[in-house]
């Protein structure tokens, strides 16, 4: 089955006749991003940290950014619970670019154009927005330091959250936590070098995504994300919407609709109010298949 027909099949791929295969799953991206997608509403999947690993790792397993994994939701306005696991085996609290390929996979299976994501990070509802497009709409993100969280107020970090280039950040959370830093040009930066002692910061409790982001225009903004738990990645929902949010508040950029350069490609969000953005970008499939039980 070629990409094109499976990428029709919503989480079809996933309810066929399970067998001595092993575990099913679907292979998918946002721009890059890429996600291993298992569906554990019928039957539990309750892998253990070493198991997700092995299933992230590019040459070992079968590659991605995380282990999506599919849940009865617990709140019944959701449609379904999303989990969400990184490399290192440990729960994120929430990603929108794998939020937004959940949601695309959920809508494709329900024949609907809306659905709600249960996530640790809250309720996050999903619409489609053309031919493999996808919009979610997610809050402008809190920045006490309590709720990043931060080991204390920003301003009394003395340096602890500067390297180099990358000083004088705004710090914020998104559902998860992250610290944006505004560069003159963000290609002339070691990003991977820059960020990597940030986000082990002993001021950064839970670590934090270290966004480097440069303001092209008044609609325009380069970003590169360095996530947790240590990775360069294509593209980042959430880092988008934190650098949009930060630099909407600073008023960095004059319109409410903004283009974000990632190095996997472009996602739009916009300001829909002071409370709230949408987020819209691609989803694609890649392929499906099964692993072997643990």
């Amino acid at each position: 089955m070629s990409a094109e027909e499976l990428s029709g099949q919503g989480l079809a791929p996933l309810h066929a006749d399970m067998d001595a295969l092993g575990v099913q799953f679907i292979k998918c991206h946002g721009l890059g991003n890429d996600f291993v997608v298992v569906d554990g509403r019928a039957t539990p999947f309750e892998p253990s940290p070493a198991r997700i690993q092995w299933i992230c790792d590019r040459h070992l397993g079968i590659g991605g950014d995380q282990l999506l994994v599919f849940e009865v939701p617990q709140n019944p306005e959701a449609t379904a619970r999303l989990r969400i696991y990184n490399i290192d085996g440990l729960e994120a609290e929430t990603c929108l670019n794998a939020t937004r390929c959940a949601a695309w996979l959920l809508m494709e299976e329900t024949e609907t154009d809306a659905v709600v994501i249960e996530t640790i990070g809250g309720l996050i509802p999903g619409r489609r927005a053309g031919d493999h497009r996808v919009s979610l709409t997610v809050g402008m993100g809190a920045r006490d330091w309590q709720s990043i969280p931060l080991a204390g107020p920003l301003a009394a970090a003395n340096g602890l959250l500067d390297n180099g280039a990358l000083a004088n950040p705004f710090a914020i959370n998104m559902g998860n936590p992250h610290l944006v830093y505004f560069v003159p040009d963000r290609d002339a930066l070691d990003v991977r070098a820059l960020a990597e002692p940030l986000q082990k910061s002993s001021y950064l409790p839970e670590q934090a995504n270290i966004g480097v982001a440069e303001i092209v225009a008044g609609d325009r903004i380069k970003l590169v994300v360095y996530e947790r738990p240590g990775i360069l990645t294509a593209a980042c929902g959430s880092g988008a919407c934190a650098a949009v949010s930060v630099a909407w508040r600073e008023r960095r950029i004059t319109s409410r609709t903004v283009a974000v350069d990632m190095p996997g490609g472009l996602l739009e969000v916009t300001v829909l109010d002071d409370e709230t953005l949408a987020l819209t970008g691609s989803v694609s499939v890649s392929f499906h298949g099964f692993f072997p039980q643990e």
